[in-house]
């Protein structure tokens, strides 16, 4: 999937581009045609002069199409005298110089004027322009950077978690009550970083990251400018117009100011100051009594903090509405003054010194004089020693109008000394401008500031060796409280998994200890039920009081046993035994229902009895003489054929045994009545 830029004119309209560049998009000139397509000069003057020349370009950049994760760069070689700036911008948005994510270089040997992009990403795709300015005229020249997208990189898959990530942000940011004001709470890391952001200059960018520990600043860029537009929109609901936004200042009156330019929509919108997200109150009156107090000047506000101390650091935000418009980190450093500055008094056309010594190492002092900020020049000269200590401001040709307070600031402490001018007396240069003096006035021993200077560092020295004792210390206690902490949770787990075994393993042994229960119950039903079948199956083969044996013989007829019935069958109680006309002497019967009842001549278990088989006696019918038998095992019964007989006459049929092949006399069965 390609992604390109979006603007297809290749004047990409509507560029902005800082002043500050040396480019000015509305500068009226007059138009020039290049050598090299593509090019556009424009000439400042009328008339160039003399060795003079406007921009232009033996080399313009080369459009590219790249896939995502590469390296792209763009070329371009430029001329013209005197020797023109080059300066990059791009159609939609801005370029963020970062090693991450873009670079500017130039070579001297071979003159090229270089943009990387270490790896190209989607959102680098667009039209770039390339300008190259001096004080006769402007060239410029477009290029266009397109980009494929390659699969579902990983830059997608956290795609959709980095938009979560940015809408959580923004609500945490937005938390408001219902009268506009935030939670009364202290602000997280998080939050406060990117409310910083969204009010800081973009040189700023990278040395925020840094000391709040963002590593990917690629995906900072894209979340802040998403959160910016949707400022951007809040904001206008309130504001037609902001801008002049001055972060917090020090002054030599020992305050700090807040100042920005807004033109609210309706004047009667309340603002509200805050600092680490909780509301700090203010007065809009002159008031010794108060901390804070705002000051408003038509449409310039100025909100002013006093008696600063080291308690007054925070973050700091300006709220219209209920909506951030303006934010600003406030640092206070542990910096005095050993040595303050002193009067000075020098004469006209003299220069004029004045020097300190801090506490601490500071890159920069805050020189002010008659209350406005200084900074190198033909006339002032600030320099600080190499190991930033020892501050100096000369004011070189000192005049009269020089003459007033000049004050040093570092962090929240401040100084301030008279620089008095006296004017030249000698009378022969009345009217005339008096000769520059090569003398310096005021100053002091180098000698003495540097012992100082010297002193100052040992003891700054020793200081910064105790907070590194202190630190190592908290460090060691760190790592040694995680160290137990590892140790305890390890040993946690360890027995949480121990326990966890031991009941895994308690409720298997319990469950094979039911199955065994179970099991031994099943047995035990088991052999009850074989003894219970055994008990009731077992019959007597005779029966006691002289009922012999089933005889074989007539219908109906009953064997007659002897006197004594000597055959008793054992293992259960005394069963009946009568004829039925067949010898049944053990074997298997089939009834056609199925019955449950007791057949003549057959036992229900074992019929060993302890006197042995039993002795027929003879029957009382015609039929022969039955056999007495010992009672058996009984068989299981099996029904061979359907219910009803396969042969049926009428409401006779014949009954065949199924296993003694007798046949049965005719009966009538009541089958249908």
């Amino acid at each position: 999937m390609w992604k390109r830029s979006k603007v297809t004119d290749q004047t990409a309209a509507g560029q902005t581009v800082d002043a500050s560049e040396g480019v000015q998009p509305d500068d009226k000139g007059i138009k020039k045609k290049s050598k090299v397509p593509g090019v556009m000069i424009t000439q400042f003057v009328e008339e160039l002069p003399e060795g003079m020349s406007t921009p232009d370009f033996t080399r313009k950049p080369i459009a590219l199409t790249i896939q995502q994760g590469k390296c792209a760069v763009f070329k371009a070689i430029v001329v013209g005298t005197p020797t023109p700036t080059v300066t990059w911008g791009r159609a939609n948005g801005e370029i963020h110089f970062h090693p991450d994510v873009c670079m500017q270089k130039y070579d001297e040997i071979s003159r090229e004027h270089t943009i990387e992009f270490p790896k190209v990403a989607p959102e680098d795709a667009d039209t770039y322009k390339c300008f190259a300015t001096n004080e006769y005229g402007r060239a410029v020249c477009t290029v266009a950077l397109n980009v494929i997208q390659v699969g579902f990189s990983k830059t997608k898959e956290l795609q959709k978690t980095q938009v979560e990530d940015t809408k959580d942000v923004r609500k945490n940011l937005k938390k408001r009550k219902d009268d506009g004001t935030r939670e009364e709470k202290q602000m997280e890391p998080e939050e406060k970083v990117w409310e910083i952001l969204l009010s800081a200059e973009k040189k700023d960018y990278e040395r925020i990251c840094a000391e709040y520990g963002i590593k990917d600043f690629r995906h900072m860029l894209k979340k802040l400018t998403e959160m910016k537009k949707e400022r951007e929109e809040e904001i206008a609901e309130f504001v037609t117009h902001i801008s002049t936004l001055k972060h917090i200042e020090v002054n030599d009156d020992d305050c700090a100011t807040i100042e920005l330019d807004m033109d609210l929509k309706d004047p009667s919108s309340k603002l509200f100051l805050y600092k680490n997200g909780v509301m700090v109150p203010f007065t809009t009156e002159e008031s010794e009594s108060m901390k804070h107090n705002l000051k408003q000047v038509g449409k310039k506000y100025v909100f002013t903090i006093k008696n600063l101390g080291s308690e007054d650091a925070g973050l700091y935000s300006v709220d219209v509405g209920g909506i951030n418009v303006f934010s600003t980190d406030f640092k206070v450093p542990e910096v005095d003054f050993a040595v303050k500055i002193q009067e000075v008094k020098a004469e006209e056309r003299q220069d004029a010194l004045f020097q300190c010594v801090l506490t601490a190492p500071t890159n920069e002092l805050k020189w002010l004089g008659k209350s406005t900020p200084l900074s190198n020049s033909e006339k002032f000269e600030i320099t600080v020693s190499e190991d930033k200590l020892i501050h100096k401001l000369i004011v070189r040709d000192c005049m009269p109008l020089d003459a007033g307070i000049y004050a040093a600031v570092a962090g929240i402490k401040s100084c301030n000394a008279w620089l008095v001018v006296e004017a030249d007396k000698d009378s022969a240069s009345k009217g005339k401008k008096p000769t520059r003096k090569t003398t310096m006035a005021g100053g002091g021993n180098d000698e003495d500031l540097m012992a100082i200077a010297k002193e100052q560092q040992e003891i700054y020295q020793k200081k910064m060796d105790e907070k590194m004792e202190v630190a190592k210390k908290a460090q060691a206690e760190r790592e040694a409280a995680e160290a137990i902490s590892k140790v305890e949770g390890e040993a946690a787990k360890k027995a949480a998994a121990e326990e966890k075994a031991a009941a895994k393993a308690a409720a298997k042994a319990k469950a094979a200890a039911k199955a065994k229960a179970k099991k031994a119950a099943a047995a035990e039903d088991a052999a009850a039920g074989k003894k219970r079948a055994a008990a009731g199956g077992a019959g007597a083969s005779v029966g006691a009081g002289g009922e012999g044996a089933a005889g074989a013989g007539g219908a109906d007829a009953v064997g007659g046993g002897g006197e004594d019935g000597t055959a008793a069958g054992a293992g259960g109680g005394a069963g009946e035994a009568k004829g039925s006309g067949g010898d049944l002497d053990g074997e298997e019967y089939d009834s056609f229902e199925d019955s449950d009842e007791e057949i003549d001549g057959e036992g229900g278990g074992k019929g060993a009895g302890d006197g042995g088989a039993g002795d027929g006696g003879v029957g009382d019918g015609e039929g022969v003489e039955g056999e007495g038998e010992k009672g058996g095992k009984r068989k299981k019964r099996v029904r061979k054929g359907p219910l009803v007989p396969d042969t049926v006459i009428g409401k006779n049929y014949t009954a065949i045994h199924a296993e003694g092949r007798q046949t049965l006399a005719s009966k009538t069965w009541p089958l249908f009545s």
